[in-house]
C-alpha cells in the first residue's frame, strides 16, 4: 500500500514539473512580427511555437459605421497545443482556439462578431488619451495576435470584413448563411413610436439551429455555452417567433443564429446503441470521418413584424367576451318572454302537478303523525333491482301505523289526479298474516314471479287514489308474471322494465344523492386547482428567468404577452366555459326552484337530478379555471390539467343520461370519482412512463371493464362479480340451448354490442399505435363514448314513441352545428407538446380571428358553446314527458 502510494506522488510531482517547466515563459525563442492589413481580404500566415503576429486594422471613417466580423481557419494544431487568437479593442479583448470541439464535431475555422462600439457606454477620453489624428479613432481600430505553442508549422488564413446587413429593417425580411463555427448576429433597434415587436424565422431546410437574443450589450454571446447563460432562446428546424419589448430591450437587441452539430435538440433522436468492442475497434476511423465532415450549414430568413396595439388588445378580449354576455342577454329575453301567454303556451311545462291536500286533511295528517311512533328504518336494499344499493346516509322515517285495502276491492269512485309530496303506495307481498314488516314507503316489488292482495297505505294519504294507480301497476305485473311463468328471467327480472320500477326512492333522498355530485365537485376542484396553480406559476417564472422559450409549448406566431404572461390570449379565451357554465348552472337553479314552488306529481316524467346537472355546469367552469392555467406553460407535465375536468364532464354526461331511466341504481358521488381518480392516475403513467407494459396494461384494464358494466347495465344493477351472481349467469348461459338464443332486453343488447366494439376498436387501436399522446387518447375514449350514448338514447327515444319539444330540437341543432367546426379547429391544432418544441413550432400558425385568436383559441369559444348547447340538451330532451306516466315510460 505505501509502496503504490509513493508511486503516486512520483508521477504527481513529474506532472507538477511538466507543467511548471512549460509555463516557464521563454521569450528569447519567441519572434513577434507587427503587420498592418487591410480589410475584405483573406491573408495567409505560417504559425508555430516560435513566432508571434500582431495584426492590426485600421478602419477608415466611413468603413467605421459598419461592424466588423473576423473568419479564421488553420490547418494543423490539436487541442492540447491549439493556435491562439485574441482580438483587442479599445472597448474590449476576446480570445478564441483552433481547433476546438463542437459537439461530437472538430472544427478548424471560426467566425466571430466583434461588438459595436455604441454597444457599450464608453466615457470621456482622458486629454492624455485622445488621437491627435482626428480621422482615426481609436476606438474603432483592433488588432489580432496570433500565436500558437505547436512546434510544427501551420498554415492560418484569416479575413476581417464588414457587417453591412447588419440593421435588420421592420417590416422586410433579412437572409442570412449560418454554418457550424460561424453563427450570424444582427440588431434591431426599436423605433421611437415603438413598444415591442415580433421577430419571425423562416427556414426551407431540416438543420437544428438555435435562435437567441440578448441585450444590445458587449460581449455578444455566440456559442451554445454562453447562449444557454444570458440569452432569450429556442431551437429552429422550420419556423419560429417571439414577442420583445422595449422595456426588455431599451437600446435594441442581438439576433443570433447558430447551428448545432446534431439534430438531438431538435428532434431527440436517441443515439444508436454500438457493441463497446465493436465502438472500439472502429473508433479511430468514425472520428476521422467526423472531424473530416464539412460544417452543416443552415439558411434563415428573418422578419421583424409590428406587434398588436393596445387597441387591438382590447378589441380581442372585448368582442369576445359581448359575444357570450350576449347568451345571458338572451337568456334574460326569454325569461321576460314567458309572461307572454302564446310564448308561455310554446314552452311552458305540460306536466301534472301535486295536489294541495285540504285543510281537513292536512290536519288529520299531523294528528296522525303526531300520535303515532316513528323509528328511524335503514331502506333494504331488496326495494329496487339494485341489491348493492345500501346506502349509509339514505335514511327515511316510517310510521307503525297502515292502513289496509284490498286489492281486490273495486276502487271508490273519482280520486283526486295529483298528490303532494313524497308519501306513495306500496304493496306487499302476498300473505295472510298482517304481522310480517311491510316493504319501506315507496317501494314496489316488481318481480314477475310475485303477486300481490293487499296494498298498504300510509296513514294519511289519499287511499283512493293509492289504490287506482297500485291496482294498474298489480295488473301490469300479473300480465308480465304469466309470461314469466313460462320463461324464468335471471335475477327475477321483468319482461318489460319501466321508469316505475327503478323510481321508488322518494325524490327527497334522490335529490341528495344528485346534490352529492355538486358538493364532491366542489371538494376535489378545490384541492386539484390550488397545487396546479402554484405550479405553473412556478413554470411562467421560470420561463421568464432562464429565457428558454423550449420550456412551454406556445402558438409563437400568435401568442400575446401581457405583464407576467406569455400567452394571454389563450389564457383569455377560456372565459367561455366560465361564463356559459355560470349561466347554466343560473338556468338549472331557476328551474329548481320553479319546480319547489309548483311541486309535480312524483307519478309522472322522470325524476329530477338537479344536483348532477349543476355539477355539469361546475365542471365546465373548472374547465375554464384548468384550461386556462395549463396554457399559461403548455408542456407534457401539465397537460393532464388541461384534461382532467374533460374527463369529469364526459362521464358525468354519461351518469347523468343512466340516471334519467335508472336513478335508484345509479353510480354514486364517492364511486364515480373514484373512477376518475384511476383515470387520472392512468393518465400519470401513460405520459410519463408509457411504453409496451403500460398499454398492454391499460388495455386490459380498458377492456375488462367495459365488459363488466356492460354487464351491469344489460341486467339493471344486479350482476355483480360475485359468487351468487356468477353462479346465476352460469346458470342462464346452461339454459341458452334448450330456451333458445333469444335475448333478455334485445334493444339493451344491441346498445351494448355497439358500444362494446366501438371500445375495443379503440383498445386496440391505443395498443398498436402507443401515441405518446395518452392523454388525448383517453379523451378520446370517454368523448365517443358520451357522443354515443347521447346518439342511442335519442334514437330509443324515438323508437318508443317519444318526442322531445321543439326547443331541445333546437338546441341539439345548435350543439352539432359549433361542435362541427370546433372539433375541426382541435384537430388542426397549433402545438403538439407530445413532439420536440422545434417540431412543434411547425404547426405554428399565424392569428385568424382579429389578430388575436388562432385556431385553438376558436375550439375553446366553440366547444363552450358546444358544451352549453349539450348540456341544456340534456336538461330538456325528456321535458315531453312530463305528463305521462311513469308506468308508462320505458327504460333504455
Amino acid at each position: 500500500m505505501a509502496r503504490e502510494t509513493l508511486s503516486r506522488c512520483v508521477q504527481c510531482a513529474c506532472v507538477l514539473l511538466a507543467v511548471l517547466g512549460a509555463a516557464r515563459p521563454d521569450h528569447s525563442d519567441v519572434t513577434i512580427e507587427s503587420l498592418q492589413l487591410t480589410f475584405e481580404e483573406t491573408h495567409e500566415l505560417v504559425v508555430n511555437a516560435s513566432v508571434e503576429f500582431i495584426l492590426k486594422f485600421v478602419p477608415t471613417p466611413a468603413q467605421g459605421v459598419w461592424p466588423i466580423r473576423v473568419w479564421i481557419q488553420t490547418d494543423g494544431g490539436d487541442t492540447s497545443r491549439p493556435l491562439l487568437v485574441t482580438a483587442r479593442r479599445r472597448i474590449g479583448a476576446w480570445t478564441w482556439q483552433l481547433p476546438y470541439r463542437s459537439g461530437s464535431s472538430l472544427l478548424y475555422q471560426l467566425e466571430r462578431t466583434l461588438c459595436p462600439d455604441d454597444s457599450v457606454d464608453v466615457e470621456e477620453l482622458d486629454e492624455n488619451c485622445e488621437s491627435d489624428d482626428p480621422t482615426q479613432s481609436s476606438t474603432r481600430e483592433f488588432s489580432l495576435h496570433v500565436g500558437s505553442s505547436c512546434t510544427a508549422p501551420s498554415r492560418v488564413q484569416l479575413r476581417a470584413s464588414f457587417v453591412r446587413d447588419w440593421r435588420l429593417p421592420f417590416r422586410s425580411s433579412t437572409t442570412l448563411v449560418t454554418q457550424q463555427g460561424a453563427p450570424r448576429v444582427h440588431m434591431y433597434q426599436f423605433l421611437p413610436e415603438q413598444s415591442s415587436v415580433r421577430v419571425v424565422v423562416e427556414a426551407d431546410d431540416d438543420v437544428c439551429a438555435t435562435i437567441a437574443v440578448q441585450n444590445y450589450t458587449c460581449p455578444i454571446a455566440e456559442t451554445l455555452d454562453d447562449i444557454e447563460i444570458s440569452s432569450l432562446r429556442m431551437t429552429v428546424l422550420r419556423s419560429g417567433a417571439m414577442q420583445l419589448s422595449r422595456s426588455r430591450y431599451p437600446r435594441g437587441f442581438y439576433v443570433v443564429a447558430v447551428v448545432h452539430d446534431s439534430d438531438s435538440a431538435c428532434r431527440e433522436e436517441d443515439p444508436a446503441e454500438v457493441d463497446w468492442l465493436w465502438e472500439a475497434a472502429v473508433l479511430q476511423q468514425q472520428q476521422e470521418h467526423a472531424d473530416a465532415a464539412p460544417p452543416r450549414r443552415k439558411t434563415l430568413t428573418l422578419h421583424v413584424q409590428a406587434s398588436l396595439s393596445r387597441e387591438q388588445y382590447a378589441l380581442g378580449a372585448s368582442v369576445s367576451l359581448a359575444v357570450f354576455v350576449l347568451f345571458y342577454l338572451l337568456f334574460g329575453g326569454l325569461v321576460l318572454a314567458q309572461r307572454l301567454p302564446r310564448w308561455k303556451q310554446l314552452v311552458g311545462p305540460r306536466a301534472v302537478l301535486a295536489r294541495k291536500p285540504e285543510e281537513g286533511t292536512r290536519s288529520e295528517m299531523d294528528s296522525t303523525a303526531s300520535l303515532s311512533p316513528r323509528r328511524r328504518r335503514r331502506r333494504d336494499s331488496t326495494a329496487t333491482f339494485d341489491s348493492s344499493d345500501n346506502s349509509d346516509t339514505d335514511e327515511e322515517e316510517t310510521a307503525t301505523g297502515t292502513t289496509v285495502v284490498t286489492a281486490t276491492t273495486p276502487p271508490p269512485a273519482g280520486g283526486g289526479a295529483t298528490v303532494a309530496g313524497d308519501h306513495r303506495v306500496a304493496v306487499a307481498s302476498v300473505g295472510t298474516d298482517p304481522a310480517p314488516p311491510a316493504p319501506p314507503v315507496g317501494d314496489v316489488t316488481m318481480r314477475a314471479d310475485t303477486r300481490t292482495d293487499f296494498i298498504v297505505v300510509p296513514p294519511g294519504q289519499d287511499t283512493r287514489r293509492s289504490v287506482e294507480q297500485s291496482t294498474q301497476t298489480i295488473q301490469g305485473l300479473e300480465a308480465t308474471g304469466e309470461q314469466a311463468a313460462e320463461a324464468p328471467r335471471p335475477f327475477g327480472l321483468p319482461a318489460r322494465l319501466r321508469v316505475a320500477g327503478l323510481a321508488r326512492r322518494r325524490a327527497r333522498v334522490l335529490a341528495a344523492r344528485s346534490d352529492r355530485y355538486l358538493y364532491t365537485l366542489y371538494t376535489v376542484g378545490l384541492f386539484y386547482a390550488l397545487p396546479v396553480l402554484q405550479f405553473v406559476t412556478a413554470f411562467q417564472i421560470f420561463l421568464n428567468v432562464s429565457g428558454s422559450l423550449d420550456v412551454c409549448y406556445y402558438n409563437f406566431l400568435c401568442a400575446h404577452p401581457v405583464a407576467g404572461l406569455s400567452d394571454f390570449n389563450h389564457v383569455f379565451s377560456n372565459i367561455g366555459y366560465l361564463l356559459l357554465g355560470a349561466l347554466f348552472m343560473l338556468q338549472v337553479r331557476r328551474r329548481r326552484m320553479r319546480r319547489k314552488r309548483k311541486p309535480r306529481d312524483e307519478e309522472y316524467g322522470i325524476p329530477a337530478h338537479y344536483g348532477l346537472l349543476s355539477s355539469l355546469g361546475a365542471a365546465m367552469m373548472m374547465v375554464a379555471l384548468l384550461s386556462a392555467t395549463y396554457h399559461v406553460c403548455p408542456n407534457a407535465l401539465n397537460f393532464q390539467f388541461d384534461t382532467a375536468f374533460m374527463y369529469v364532464l364526459a362521464v358525468l354526461c354519461m351518469v347523468k343520461i343512466y340516471q334519467a331511466r335508472h336513478p335508484d341504481i345509479n353510480a354514486r358521488a364517492h364511486a364515480t370519482f373514484g373512477v376518475l381518480a384511476v383515470l387520472i392516475l392512468l393518465v400519470v403513467w401513460g405520459v410519463l412512463g408509457g411504453g409496451p407494459l403500460f398499454w398492454s396494461v391499460f388495455t386490459v384494464l380498458h377492456v375488462f371493464t367495459f365488459l363488466l358494466l356492460s354487464l351491469r347495465i344489460y341486467y339493471v344493477g344486479q350482476f355483480r362479480l360475485e359468487k351468487q351472481s356468477l353462479a346465476e349467469a352460469a346458470r342462464e348461459l346452461a339454459s341458452v340451448p334448450a330456451r333458445g338464443l333469444r335475448p333478455l332486453y334485445s334493444a339493451r343488447l344491441v346498445m351494448l354490442l355497439i358500444a362494446n366494439a366501438v371500445n375495443w376498436g379503440f383498445a386496440l387501436y391505443g395498443l398498436f399505435t402507443q401515441s405518446a399522446d395518452f392523454a388525448s387518447h383517453l379523451l378520446s375514449v370517454l368523448l365517443c363514448n358520451t357522443l354515443l350514448y347521447i346518439v342511442v338514447y335519442l334514437a330509443m327515444k324515438l323508437l318508443h314513441g317519444e318526442r322531445p319539444r321543439w326547443y331541445a330540437w333546437l338546441y341539439l341543432a345548435a350543439a352539432s352545428a359549433a361542435w362541427a367546426p370546433g372539433l375541426y379547429f382541435f384537430v388542426s391544432g397549433s402545438t403538439d407538446w407530445a413532439t420536440t418544441p422545434a417540431l412543434s413550432r411547425h404547426l405554428n400558425h399565424e392569428c385568424r380571428v382579429l389578430q388575436f385568436y388562432d385556431s385553438h383559441d376558436l375550439w375553446h369559444f366553440l366547444s363552450a358553446m358546444a358544451l352549453y348547447f349539450t348540456f341544456n340538451v340534456l336538461l330538456t330532451w325528456d321535458d315531453g314527458l312530463a305528463a305521462v306516466k311513469r308506468t308508462e315510460i320505458a327504460v333504455f
